[in-house]
């Protein structure tokens, strides 16, 4: 169900202030890379808590992402993947996505989808990941059929300052890793396996020098020979 809003008062633009909806069929895209593995724990309320957590940088694929009434960012944006509880629903991947002074992102995975993600990471199998999320973020009244090869600008709801109030909720469609591309390395100078052309013009004196050397000894050699057979 498509909900809307509009954004008054220093927000108008020519006289009319925009208007914003959600729900809409455009899935809202993350890209991250950088990603890091912290484990631990945390103690909340009494309780020990599981602390484990991957962090990553990511950006927003083909759009930005501020709250409303503000020019948004394309990032880089804080990302962080934590597992669910083992007794939570194990087919639910989860997204949340606030606003503290610049954007962030946090998915929630079920354990076995995390544990899978952190031994790929760790063995260099998952440097990058996509994720694709229906949200309850919100886009300008007018975007709203936008191609989805143009880029659109995402919005969380905002205060009067426009201070994002609450953060958006989502739920992942697909997550997908991969490692990153190899470094490409710049390609090395042909070697030639034939000598230069200067080697073979200095090679070719030599034989010459050498030649005239031995013709000389011959010489020498034959008239050493007359003057034996003579006396």
């Amino acid at each position: 169900m498509n909900e809307s809003f509009a954004e008054g008062g220093s927000h108008a633009e020519q006289g009319q202030p925009p208007r914003y909806v959600q729900g809409i069929a455009r899935r809202f895209r993350l890209t991250a890379s950088g990603l890091r593995f912290l484990g631990g724990y945390e103690s909340r309320d009494g309780r020990l808590e599981d602390g484990r957590r991957i962090l990553a940088e990511a950006h927003v694929a083909g759009g930005t992402l501020a709250p409303a009434g503000l020019i948004g960012t394309d990032g880089p944006m804080g990302l962080t993947l934590r597992p669910l509880a083992a007794s939570a629903e194990e087919t639910r991947l989860l997204l949340l996505i606030g606003y503290r002074e610049t954007p962030f992102a946090e998915a929630f995975l079920p354990p076995a989808v995390f544990e899978q993600l952190k031994a790929d990471m760790l063995a260099g199998l998952a440097q990058e990941l996509a994720i694709a999320a229906t949200t309850s973020l919100w886009v300008r009244a007018e975007d709203r059929g936008r191609p989805e090869e143009e880029a659109l600008d995402w919005f969380l709801s905002s205060d009067a300052e426009g201070r994002a109030m609450a953060p958006a909720r989502g739920f992942i469609e697909s997550i997908t890793w991969w490692p990153s591309p190899p470094a490409e390395v710049p390609p090395s100078a042909p070697v030639s396996s034939e000598p230069e052309e200067e080697d073979w013009d200095e090679s070719a004196d030599q034989l010459r020098r050498i030649n005239w050397s031995f013709k000389q000894l011959l010489l020498l050699l034959v008239f050493l020979m007359l003057i034996v057979a003579v006396k």
